[in-house]
Protein backbone atom coordinates (compact mmCIF):
# COMPACT_ATOMS: atom_id res chain seq x y z
CA UNK A 1 0.00 0.00 0.00
CA UNK A 2 2.69 2.34 0.82
CA UNK A 3 4.14 1.54 -2.60
CA UNK A 4 1.03 2.35 -4.24
CA UNK A 5 0.76 5.93 -2.77
CA UNK A 6 4.21 6.95 -3.40
CA UNK A 7 3.39 5.79 -6.71
CA UNK A 8 0.04 7.98 -6.66
CA UNK A 9 2.06 11.10 -5.46
CA UNK A 10 4.70 10.59 -7.83
CA UNK A 11 1.79 10.32 -11.09
CA UNK A 12 0.16 13.89 -9.47
CA UNK A 13 3.45 15.50 -9.48
CA UNK A 14 4.13 14.36 -12.84
CA UNK A 15 0.55 16.06 -14.08
CA UNK A 16 0.70 19.53 -14.63
CA UNK A 17 -1.79 21.82 -12.45
CA UNK A 18 -4.88 21.73 -14.86
CA UNK A 19 -7.49 22.65 -12.25
CA UNK A 20 -7.71 23.48 -8.67
CA UNK A 21 -9.13 22.54 -5.69
CA UNK A 22 -12.50 23.43 -4.63
CA UNK A 23 -10.74 25.16 -1.41
CA UNK A 24 -8.24 27.11 -3.35
CA UNK A 25 -10.66 28.91 -5.67
CA UNK A 26 -11.59 32.29 -4.78
CA UNK A 27 -15.12 33.30 -3.21
CA UNK A 28 -17.48 35.78 -4.86
CA UNK A 29 -17.12 39.00 -3.29
CA UNK A 30 -20.16 40.24 -1.06
CA UNK A 31 -20.04 43.75 -2.87
CA UNK A 32 -21.02 42.37 -6.14
CA UNK A 33 -23.26 39.55 -4.55
CA UNK A 34 -24.94 41.41 -1.24
CA UNK A 35 -26.28 39.31 1.09
CA UNK A 36 -30.39 38.63 1.26
CA UNK A 37 -32.23 41.86 3.04
CA UNK A 38 -29.35 44.00 2.95
CA UNK A 39 -28.83 46.99 0.16
CA UNK A 40 -25.96 46.81 -2.38
CA UNK A 41 -23.28 48.53 -0.92
CA UNK A 42 -22.21 51.78 -1.54
CA UNK A 43 -18.92 51.87 0.28
CA UNK A 44 -15.69 49.90 -0.57
CA UNK A 45 -15.20 48.53 2.85
CA UNK A 46 -12.87 45.22 3.14
CA UNK A 47 -14.67 42.61 3.38
CA UNK A 48 -14.05 40.21 6.22
CA UNK A 49 -12.74 37.06 6.20
CA UNK A 50 -14.47 35.57 9.49
CA UNK A 51 -17.48 34.38 7.82
CA UNK A 52 -19.95 36.98 9.54
CA UNK A 53 -22.11 39.06 7.18
CA UNK A 54 -20.98 42.27 6.47
CA UNK A 55 -22.34 45.16 8.67
CA UNK A 56 -25.25 47.26 6.66
CA UNK A 57 -23.76 50.03 4.75
CA UNK A 58 -23.24 53.69 6.46
CA UNK A 59 -25.24 56.22 4.80
CA UNK A 60 -23.73 59.39 5.31
CA UNK A 61 -25.22 63.00 5.03
CA UNK A 62 -25.36 63.92 1.55
CA UNK A 63 -23.26 67.26 0.93
CA UNK A 64 -25.00 70.73 2.25
CA UNK A 65 -27.77 68.46 4.32
CA UNK A 66 -31.11 70.67 4.77
CA UNK A 67 -29.80 73.40 3.18
CA UNK A 68 -31.01 74.62 -0.43
CA UNK A 69 -28.83 75.05 -3.26
CA UNK A 70 -31.69 77.61 -4.53
CA UNK A 71 -31.58 79.72 -1.32
CA UNK A 72 -31.10 82.92 -1.18
CA UNK A 73 -28.49 84.78 0.92
CA UNK A 74 -29.37 85.31 4.47
CA UNK A 75 -28.17 88.78 4.59
CA UNK A 76 -30.43 89.28 2.05
CA UNK A 77 -33.57 88.91 3.75
CA UNK A 78 -32.09 91.15 6.83
CA UNK A 79 -31.70 93.81 4.33
CA UNK A 80 -35.47 93.21 3.04
CA UNK A 81 -36.52 93.11 6.53
CA UNK A 82 -34.65 96.42 6.89
CA UNK A 83 -36.51 98.29 4.13
CA UNK A 84 -39.71 97.13 5.48
CA UNK A 85 -39.43 98.75 8.58
CA UNK A 86 -37.63 101.79 6.68
CA UNK A 87 -40.70 102.23 4.76
CA UNK A 88 -43.24 101.53 7.45
CA UNK A 89 -41.58 104.35 9.41
CA UNK A 90 -41.75 106.23 6.41
CA UNK A 91 -45.45 105.73 5.84
CA UNK A 92 -46.00 106.69 9.17
CA UNK A 93 -44.18 109.61 9.30
CA UNK A 94 -45.98 110.89 6.21
CA UNK A 95 -49.54 110.31 7.45
CA UNK A 96 -48.44 111.89 10.73
CA UNK A 97 -47.79 114.78 8.84
CA UNK A 98 -50.91 114.65 6.62
CA UNK A 99 -53.01 114.72 9.55
CA UNK A 100 -50.89 117.71 11.39
CA UNK A 101 -51.52 119.58 7.87
CA UNK A 102 -55.30 118.57 8.22
CA UNK A 103 -55.99 119.77 11.66
CA UNK A 104 -53.87 122.97 10.90
CA UNK A 105 -55.88 123.87 7.93
CA UNK A 106 -59.08 123.43 9.63
CA UNK A 107 -58.43 125.76 12.89
CA UNK A 108 -57.35 127.90 9.77
CA UNK A 109 -60.50 127.45 8.39
CA UNK A 110 -62.84 127.43 11.64
CA UNK A 111 -61.14 130.70 12.57
CA UNK A 112 -61.57 132.54 9.22
CA UNK A 113 -65.35 131.16 9.53
CA UNK A 114 -65.68 132.14 13.32
CA UNK A 115 -64.12 135.58 12.29
CA UNK A 116 -66.65 136.00 9.43
CA UNK A 117 -69.83 134.58 10.75
CA UNK A 118 -69.33 136.18 14.57
CA UNK A 119 -67.21 139.00 14.07
CA UNK A 120 -66.19 139.98 17.15
CA UNK A 121 -66.83 143.55 17.31
CA UNK A 122 -66.48 146.23 20.34
CA UNK A 123 -69.33 147.34 22.71
CA UNK A 124 -70.09 150.09 22.27
CA UNK A 125 -70.91 153.02 24.93
CA UNK A 126 -73.50 155.85 24.82
CA UNK A 127 -74.42 158.50 26.89
CA UNK A 128 -78.02 159.01 25.97
CA UNK A 129 -78.88 161.40 29.10
CA UNK A 130 -76.69 163.36 31.77
CA UNK A 131 -77.63 166.07 34.36
CA UNK A 132 -76.92 167.45 37.75
CA UNK A 133 -79.07 168.63 40.61
CA UNK A 134 -78.20 170.97 43.68
CA UNK A 135 -75.40 172.29 42.46
CA UNK A 136 -73.76 174.67 44.71
CA UNK A 137 -69.84 175.98 43.81
CA UNK A 138 -68.10 178.36 46.28
CA UNK A 139 -65.14 179.68 44.11
CA UNK A 140 -63.61 181.16 47.17
CA UNK A 141 -63.33 178.05 49.23
CA UNK A 142 -63.09 175.84 46.46
CA UNK A 143 -65.93 173.93 48.05
CA UNK A 144 -68.12 171.98 45.23
CA UNK A 145 -71.29 170.25 45.67
CA UNK A 146 -73.97 168.00 43.67
CA UNK A 147 -75.23 165.23 42.34
CA UNK A 148 -74.93 163.92 38.77
CA UNK A 149 -77.05 161.02 36.87
CA UNK A 150 -76.59 159.27 33.57
CA UNK A 151 -78.20 157.32 31.75
CA UNK A 152 -76.01 154.78 29.35
CA UNK A 153 -76.83 152.42 26.62
CA UNK A 154 -74.96 149.82 26.11
CA UNK A 155 -75.18 147.32 22.63
CA UNK A 156 -73.40 144.18 21.62
CA UNK A 157 -73.16 144.53 17.87
CA UNK A 158 -70.99 140.71 17.74
CA UNK A 159 -73.25 138.06 16.26
CA UNK A 160 -73.41 134.84 18.40
CA UNK A 161 -71.58 136.62 21.00
CA UNK A 162 -72.61 137.40 24.35
CA UNK A 163 -71.46 139.60 27.17
CA UNK A 164 -71.34 139.62 30.43
CA UNK A 165 -70.70 142.24 33.32
CA UNK A 166 -70.29 141.60 36.68
CA UNK A 167 -68.85 144.83 38.17
CA UNK A 168 -68.18 148.67 36.74
CA UNK A 169 -66.66 151.52 38.48
CA UNK A 170 -67.32 155.12 37.58
CA UNK A 171 -65.58 158.49 38.15
CA UNK A 172 -66.42 161.80 36.96
CA UNK A 173 -63.86 164.63 35.98
CA UNK A 174 -64.20 168.58 35.04
CA UNK A 175 -61.14 168.01 32.20
CA UNK A 176 -58.53 165.83 34.21
CA UNK A 177 -59.53 167.10 37.60
CA UNK A 178 -60.84 164.60 39.73
CA UNK A 179 -64.86 165.77 41.32
CA UNK A 180 -66.40 162.47 42.18
CA UNK A 181 -66.72 158.51 42.50
CA UNK A 182 -69.76 156.68 41.36
CA UNK A 183 -68.48 153.73 43.82
CA UNK A 184 -68.11 149.77 42.56
CA UNK A 185 -71.43 147.92 41.35
CA UNK A 186 -71.88 144.78 41.43
CA UNK A 187 -74.80 144.43 39.52
CA UNK A 188 -74.39 142.10 36.83
CA UNK A 189 -75.77 142.78 33.36
CA UNK A 190 -75.88 140.24 30.03
CA UNK A 191 -75.55 141.43 26.74
CA UNK A 192 -76.67 138.43 24.65
CA UNK A 193 -75.72 138.54 20.82
CA UNK A 194 -77.27 141.48 18.61
CA UNK A 195 -78.67 142.80 22.18
CA UNK A 196 -78.85 146.44 24.08
CA UNK A 197 -78.71 147.04 27.60
CA UNK A 198 -79.17 150.21 29.77
CA UNK A 199 -76.76 151.06 32.90
CA UNK A 200 -78.34 154.04 35.48
CA UNK A 201 -75.05 155.62 37.16
CA UNK A 202 -75.14 158.13 40.05
CA UNK A 203 -72.26 160.53 41.44
CA UNK A 204 -72.57 162.86 44.59
CA UNK A 205 -70.45 165.12 45.60
CA UNK A 206 -70.99 166.84 49.23
CA UNK A 207 -69.06 169.98 50.15
CA UNK A 208 -66.00 168.64 48.75
CA UNK A 209 -63.01 170.42 47.69
CA UNK A 210 -62.24 170.83 43.53
CA UNK A 211 -58.67 171.76 42.59
CA UNK A 212 -58.55 175.59 42.14
CA UNK A 213 -57.77 175.16 38.58
CA UNK A 214 -60.79 173.20 38.00
CA UNK A 215 -63.19 175.16 39.71
CA UNK A 216 -61.99 178.35 37.95
CA UNK A 217 -62.50 176.66 34.70
CA UNK A 218 -66.57 175.82 35.30
CA UNK A 219 -67.16 179.74 36.98
CA UNK A 220 -65.26 180.41 33.92
CA UNK A 221 -67.94 178.56 31.63
CA UNK A 222 -70.47 179.56 33.24
CA UNK A 223 -70.06 183.47 32.83
CA UNK A 224 -68.94 182.34 29.06
CA UNK A 225 -72.39 180.56 28.27
CA UNK A 226 -73.85 178.09 30.89
CA UNK A 227 -72.43 175.09 29.33
CA UNK A 228 -70.42 173.41 31.71
CA UNK A 229 -68.41 170.16 30.37
CA UNK A 230 -67.66 166.87 32.29
CA UNK A 231 -65.96 163.60 31.82
CA UNK A 232 -66.88 160.32 32.50
CA UNK A 233 -64.74 157.02 32.92
CA UNK A 234 -65.96 153.92 33.33
CA UNK A 235 -63.99 150.20 34.31
CA UNK A 236 -66.45 147.40 33.83
CA UNK A 237 -64.99 143.65 33.99
CA UNK A 238 -66.36 141.16 31.50
CA UNK A 239 -66.34 138.09 30.08
CA UNK A 240 -67.67 137.61 25.87
CA UNK A 241 -68.32 133.64 25.25
CA UNK A 242 -69.79 132.23 22.16
CA UNK A 243 -71.93 128.78 21.59
CA UNK A 244 -75.24 128.27 20.64
CA UNK A 245 -75.30 124.34 22.22
CA UNK A 246 -72.41 125.38 24.55
CA UNK A 247 -70.54 128.34 26.26
CA UNK A 248 -67.27 128.88 25.79
CA UNK A 249 -65.36 132.05 27.10
CA UNK A 250 -63.92 134.07 24.09
CA UNK A 251 -62.13 136.85 25.59
CA UNK A 252 -62.57 138.25 29.46
CA UNK A 253 -60.92 141.27 31.02
CA UNK A 254 -61.23 145.22 31.91
CA UNK A 255 -63.11 147.72 29.35
CA UNK A 256 -62.00 151.02 30.21
CA UNK A 257 -64.61 153.79 29.35
CA UNK A 258 -63.96 157.08 28.60
CA UNK A 259 -67.19 159.33 27.60
CA UNK A 260 -66.14 163.33 27.80
CA UNK A 261 -67.29 166.94 26.94
CA UNK A 262 -70.45 165.81 28.51
CA UNK A 263 -71.77 170.13 28.49
CA UNK A 264 -74.49 170.62 30.48
CA UNK A 265 -76.94 173.64 30.64
CA UNK A 266 -75.40 175.31 34.07
CA UNK A 267 -75.81 179.10 33.78
CA UNK A 268 -74.67 181.28 36.68
CA UNK A 269 -76.73 180.84 39.95
CA UNK A 270 -78.57 177.68 38.89
CA UNK A 271 -78.67 174.55 41.09
CA UNK A 272 -79.57 171.97 38.51
CA UNK A 273 -78.53 171.38 34.26
CA UNK A 274 -78.69 169.13 31.37
CA UNK A 275 -77.73 167.62 28.03
CA UNK A 276 -79.78 168.96 25.57
CA UNK A 277 -82.43 165.86 24.91
CA UNK A 278 -81.33 164.04 21.84
CA UNK A 279 -77.71 164.80 21.84
CA UNK A 280 -76.50 161.35 22.81
CA UNK A 281 -72.75 161.51 23.21
CA UNK A 282 -70.60 158.23 22.11
CA UNK A 283 -68.13 157.01 24.56
CA UNK A 284 -64.77 155.43 23.42
CA UNK A 285 -62.89 152.33 24.64
CA UNK A 286 -59.05 153.06 25.80
CA UNK A 287 -56.69 150.95 27.87
CA UNK A 288 -56.60 153.87 30.99
CA UNK A 289 -58.02 156.05 32.42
Amino acid sequence: MASTTQSSQAHAADQPPTQSSETDQPRPSSASHPQPGYPPSTMNYAQPQNGYPPPPPYHGYPPNAGYNPYQADPNAYYATTYSQHDEAASSFARCFCIILFLLLTGTLLASIIMFAVVRPENVTFKVESFGVSNFNMVPATKVVSGKWEATMSVENPSFGLRIYVDKWETALYHKDDFLSSGGSFMQDMRLDSKSKGTMQLKMEMSNSTAGSSSVEDMEKEQKEGGGVSFNLRMSLTYTMQHGWWYSRNYRAGILRVKCTDLKVNLPMGASSGSMPGGSSKKCDITDGW
